[in-house]
């Protein structure tokens, strides 16, 4: 079924948010056995057992489980290794404040058009779910979490727009990964993307950025983890929350026919597409889609509603 928003809606948005001071530890769990966490002598602990240590690298938070530290280094490392193989460029403040809008010199000619296009196909979505709820267009507007966030300029952008925001990524690097942008008010945390360390029930949104297929290398879409990592993420969003799913790069039936299937089977209700504001920009933009060969109807972000 689809949401389209009426005005009957009754979604519920955090009333205790306190703007940029709060505790964004309350949003996050330890990763070994889910309990709440405490800052103490620099580093993170877990509250349940102190022998759960979480430090802080160069203002990334490393909420990974001991045994697998190492791996997850390694992961992060040969992100921002294969990054300058590549010849991706690394941003600067500037350069990074403008993506996905301002292309970065490096990367494939279609890579931050096709970026830039999701990011306003969900932007559309969380307008309309203000809008709905009668939030107003600047302020606090909730939780957020993006779930495979790489360098964490779209959580930059759901910070700008009121958001408390994580950004979330085994890769933590400096060039390309989590590390790009170090003076950032959004909460960076390099984790281990199968125990997703999230606190239930703290979020408004949470955005798979890359797919739920893509955003650890190897995994297949019908393997355990996966699963496991799309019901931890249900277990973080509160009653009415919103999960989006974004694949920018190469939206695909089979992505979006495996997208549906997880929603339909989690009790999810899929949010239709908001329409686009009537004008001549709007006009552009629809023939823009039918000159790339959109008109198969596959958006790059689907979004659903957790039940209330």
């Amino acid at each position: 079924m689809l949401n389209n928003l009426d005005n009957s809606n009754s979604y519920r948005m955090n009333g205790a948010f306190k703007g940029r001071g709060r505790n964004y530890l309350s949003l996050l769990a330890c990763p070994v056995d889910g309990a709440a966490l405490i800052a103490q002598d620099g580093v993170v602990r877990c509250s349940a057992d102190a022998g759960h240590v979480y430090p802080f690298v160069a203002g990334v938070l490393q909420l990974v489980s001991e045994p697998r530290r190492a791996e997850i280094e390694v992961i992060s490392q040969a992100h921002d290794d294969y990054g300058d193989a590549q010849g991706w460029h690394s941003p600067d403040e500037g350069e990074f404040k403008s993506l996905p809008q301002t292309a970065l010199p490096g990367y494939p000619d279609s890579y931050w058009p096709a970026q830039a296009e999701s990011t306003a196909l969900l932007w559309r979505f969380l307008e309309a779910v203000r809008k709905a709820n009668g939030g107003l267009p600047v302020g606090p507007v909730g939780e957020a979490a993006v779930i495979g966030a790489g360098m964490g300029w779209l959580a930059y952008g759901l910070d700008v727009a009121g958001y408390a925001t994580l950004a979330i990524d085994p890769r933590a690097g400096s060039r390309h990964g989590l590390g790009v942008y170090p003076i950032a008010r959004y909460f960076r945390v390099q984790a281990d993307l199968q125990q997703l360390p999230l606190a239930p029930g703290a979020f408004d949104w949470l955005v798979f950025q890359e797919g739920l297929c893509a955003v650890v290398e190897g995994d297949a879409p019908e393997d355990a983890a996966q699963h496991a990592r799309f019901e931890e993420a249900l277990r973080a969003l509160r009653p009415g929350g919103w999960l989006a799913v974004m694949n920018s790069l190469d939206p695909s039936e089979e992505d979006a026919a495996y997208v549906h299937t997880r929603f339909e089977a989690a009790g999810l209700e899929l949010m239709a597409t908001p329409e686009l504001e009537s004008g001549w920009r709007s006009r552009l933009l629809e023939l823009r889609d039918r000159l790339r060969g959109r008109e198969s109807g596959v958006p790059p972000v689907l979004v659903a509603q957790k039940p209330e």
